[in-house]
């Protein structure tokens, strides 16, 4: 009787064995993924400055930077407004690297070695995408401070995850748990901490 199971002798090394449904969606989100990659015409002129703004958002260091917005917006508390931004987006990175080392999924280029490397390859596993959480996070906590600002924040959150795909270093589906994963721990935040005043 053939098993639903995926074998282990199927798996690649470093990734844990999967259930027959899970390793076909697996298999869809790779093709769909290598198509966005390696498809979709990279001119110079635009794969560059993406390139520039993903790694720019490296460990948080974009939020970090756009946390500072609220002093030169007058905030009655700067600091307090800022931390209330870079603290919620360091701690949902450092908790999906739990996450990561637990998945361990390699990224695509490590998958794949005929994928072109369009940027640097992170070192570490590839879902969920850290990038998209933090963006996630980034957006909802400040945008809990200006509303205003959210369609803005929105933009730059969707252009970061379209970049980790298209540049190859996600799936969509990393991006995708990076999102779930981000809305879930941004929503805890607004629960457990109103925005400053």
């Amino acid at each position: 009787m053939p098993s639903n199971e995926v074998q282990p002798a199927d798996v690649p090394n470093g990734e844990a064995a999967r259930p027959s449904w899970l390793a076909g969606l697996d298999e869809v989100d790779r093709r769909v993924s290598r198509r966005v990659a390696v498809a979709w015409p990279h001119p110079a002129w635009f794969t560059r400055p993406l390139g520039l703004l993903s790694h720019s958002a490296d460990h948080g260091i974009l939020w970090y930077g756009l946390s500072l917005l609220p002093w030169l917006a007058g905030h009655a508390r700067p600091f307090i407004a800022y931390l209330y931004v870079a603290v919620p987006v360091t701690l949902v990175e450092v908790l999906g690297f739990g996450i990561k080392s637990v998945v361990r999924r390699r990224r695509p280029t490590v998958a794949d070695p005929d994928l072109p490397e369009q940027i640097r390859r992170p070192i570490t596993p590839s879902f969920p995408s850290s990038h998209a959480s933090m963006a996630v996070v980034g957006t909802m906590t400040m945008g809990a401070m200006y509303p205003a600002w959210v369609p803005a924040l929105l933009v730059l959150t969707a252009v970061l995850c379209f970049s980790r795909v298209y540049l190859g270093v996600h799936y969509l589906g990393d991006v995708a748990g990076g999102l779930v994963w981000g809305l879930l721990f941004g929503i805890a935040t607004l629960w457990l901490v109103g925005p400053p005043l």
